[in-house]
């Protein structure tokens, strides 16, 4: 089916660090402020459904400001949905022919030529 998408998805955690009312800071998720700056247009989800935005990083070492929807609590597990698009690997004429291309020919599985002469 050529209307047919695969998409292959990646989730980063991490893990509250300090944790005020509906703000948070996350650690364990990056580790420079420039790769927070590159994932702040993205929503981040929890494992106990809330949902949240990146406000700013917090430092140099990777730590980042987080605000929710509602009260976060200290032990949940912050994730970032990360999605690629997987192109298929489709047949070639070579593929369909029948010569395989494992060198030893015949089709006997890598045995050579001590199975040809029996």
């Amino acid at each position: 089916d050529v209307d047919r998408i695969v998409l292959k998805k990646i989730v980063l955690t991490g893990y509250p660090a300090r944790v005020h009312k509906r703000t948070a800071i996350i650690k364990h998720m990056f580790y420079n402020p420039q790769d927070i700056g590159w994932f702040k247009p993205i929503e981040l989800t929890t494992k106990h459904g809330m949902s949240g935005h990146i406000t700013g990083p917090c430092g140099d070492h990777g730590l980042f400001k987080v605000h929710f929807g509602k009260q976060i609590q200290g032990h949940d597990t912050v994730c970032l949905n990360l999605f690629k698009r997987v192109f298929p690997k489709f047949a070639t004429m070579e593929d369909m022919d029948g010569s395989g291309g494992d060198g030893g020919g015949g089709g006997e599985g890598g045995l050579g030529a001590a199975a040809e002469e029996e």
